[in-house]
């Protein structure tokens, strides 16, 4: 197996999303916020907007509430700004767009395209919301302002399902309830589908279209809603007319991670977003990869832009599924011979996320290792359990590799894979394996910081600002490292690999240990082996 040298891959990010990095970078070092905020003021009268682009000023529009900046010229500018965004809001007619305009305005490759309907996780039929929630996660401008057409909707269903993706998410920053297409509403459209076809639709029950919802349980459509406070009463109104009580995706409770007009622009949260793949909306089209939610990705997720410069699409995960994904590790993608495998590299979203992961219990959602959880793989304890299990990991890859024909029947490939997974786990069973692991782990990790910042400006400010407090407390436990083998420190099952890599990756995102840190890399080159599911040292 041929293993690359390591390096961190740069995503491609929309307009705006980079004026709201430039914006925070300033607001938190407090100088040049006159100038940029005239920029962004600027760029947002002189051209068209997407909707993601209004979303990303809203952001930056909470973020200035939130600091409040003592600069006229800046609070005149705002008062622009907010003007800007309400003439948005105020079209009464909302547009339809059809198949052959998304198209268009999508200018993308053939077999783009057909990656992109195969890993669709959500289809976003409409633009804007008339749910006016001060907790929305996805930021959407209030009042609807436009769908696709329903012909266009049935397309979007249609590609995905004759390439075997038949459960889509009918919803993103709108809800579904609010679709339209003159007298048709959504399960009017649905009755058209000539196809069997798995969607999931979450709801919050607009106001006035109550109706629309009756209608599409009654229809035998799958629907559930969201709950908040502000809808408890037309969910249990709606219960009783039909009889029967709802799916609820939410309860209260679970939805009071700030967003949209509560966030603070200063804490690290956990991620809203439980999917790797692709959204479809009347923008055109983006990869989501799940992020923490923070100042840098206030979505819980990153939209990176589908373009003609895209060269690989994540495999589809939604769900559990995604949770068990080690958002740490090289992710599995496809290209454009429609070949599946995994990264060398991590994406650049994917080093923030390592950067602002704490180690908080609360951060990750249950089914979703933490890094310090993974770090916790290399434990004495866990390693044992390891040689203990061994029995039971034999017996079960037999089951799933052997079946009823046994071992003779396996292809030469698949023999030795069969070998190799064997061996594998013995191997990880061992003190010196389980060491160089651990060791070729860490390598990895902060080679990928130590590349990501080299070229990151206004987003190093952003993870600088949103750690300085948890290094402040690191720097002062820690022991100076200079003087050590970072190499020895790490195989050492005594110390803590965790707190160790926790305070390198900080004291690197602050300037500190450089040097150290390259001669440690440059000692120690490490890689992700996929068939192995682990790092391992890598010789040039």
């Amino acid at each position: 197996m041929r293993i690359e040298t390591p390096h961190v891959i740069t995503t491609a990010s929309t307009r705006f999303e980079r004026l709201k990095n430039l914006f925070l970078a300033k607001l938190y070092k407090g100088t040049g916020i006159s100038s940029v905020y005239e920029k962004i003021l600027e760029t947002a009268t002189s051209g068209e907007m997407t909707e993601t682009d209004e979303k990303h000023l809203r952001q930056i529009q909470v973020a200035l509430n939130r600091f409040k900046p003592e600069d006229e010229t800046v609070l005149r500018n705002h008062k622009k700004l907010q003007g800007v965004l309400r003439d948005r809001v105020r079209i009464t007619i909302p547009a339809h767009l059809d198949y052959s305009t998304w198209q268009s305005k999508t200018p993308i490759a053939g077999w783009q395209t057909e990656l992109l309907f195969r890993h669709a996780v959500t289809l976003q039929i409409t633009t804007g919301c008339s749910n006016y929630c001060r907790r929305c996660n996805e930021w959407a401008l209030p009042k609807i302002r436009g769908h696709f057409t329903q012909a266009a909707v049935k397309r979007f269903l249609k590609e995905p399902h004759i390439r075997g993706n038949t459960d889509l998410a009918l919803y993103g920053g709108s809800d579904p309830m609010d679709w339209a297409d003159g007298p048709m509403t959504l399960p009017d459209l649905l009755k058209t589908l000539d196809f069997d076809h798995e969607y999931s639709l979450l709801t919050k029950i607009p106001k006035g279209k109550t109706a629309v919802a009756r209608q599409t349980v009654e229809d035998g459509f799958p629907l559930s809603v969201s709950m908040t406070g502000r809808n408890l009463r037309r969910i249990r109104d709606l219960e009783k007319q039909l009889g029967r009580r709802l799916s609820k995706q939410h309860a209260t409770a679970d939805l009071l991670i700030p967003a949209c007009l509560d966030e603070d622009f200063s804490s690290v949260k956990p991620s809203i977003t439980d999917s790797y793949g692709t959204e479809i909306c009347i923008d055109g089209a983006f990869i989501v990869i799940p992020t923490f939610t923070s100042a840098l990705y206030p979505f819980g997720h990153k939209k990176i832009p589908v373009t003609p410069d895209t060269t690989f699409f994540p495999v589809k995960k939604q769900g559990r599924p995604a949770l068990l994904v080690d958002y740490f590790k090289p992710l599995a993608v496809a290209d454009r011979h429609h070949d599946e495998y995994h990264l060398n590299s991590l994406l650049d979203v994917q080093v923030e996320n390592i950067l602002l992961d704490n180690g908080d219990y609360d951060l990750t959602p249950p089914g979703m290792r933490s890094m310090k959880e993974y770090f916790e793989v290399f434990d004495e304890k866990a390693r044992q359990q390891r040689k203990r299990n061994t029995l039971t990991v034999v017996k079960r890859l037999k089951k799933s590799t052997l079946g009823i024909n046994g071992y003779r029947t396996l292809s030469p490939d698949q023999k030795a894979a069969y070998r190799d997974k064997i061996t594998a786990h013995l191997d990880f069973t061992r003190v010196s394996a389980v060491a160089d692991a651990r060791v070729s782990a860490a390598s990895f990790f902060l080679s990928a910081i130590r590349d990501y910042l080299a070229t990151a400006s206004e987003t190093h400010i952003i993870i600088e600002f949103l750690t300085r407090e948890e290094f402040s407390r690191r720097r002062d436990r820690a022991t100076n490292p200079e003087s050590t083998d970072l190499a020895a420190m790490f195989s050492d099952p005594r110390q803590s690999a965790w707190h160790l890599f926790r305070y390198l990756a900080l004291a690197l995102v602050n300037g500190r240990h450089m040097n150290l840190v390259d001669e440690f890399i440059s000692r120690w080159p490490a890689a992700y082996h996929p068939g192995h599911d682990r790092f391992v040292r890598h010789d040039r």
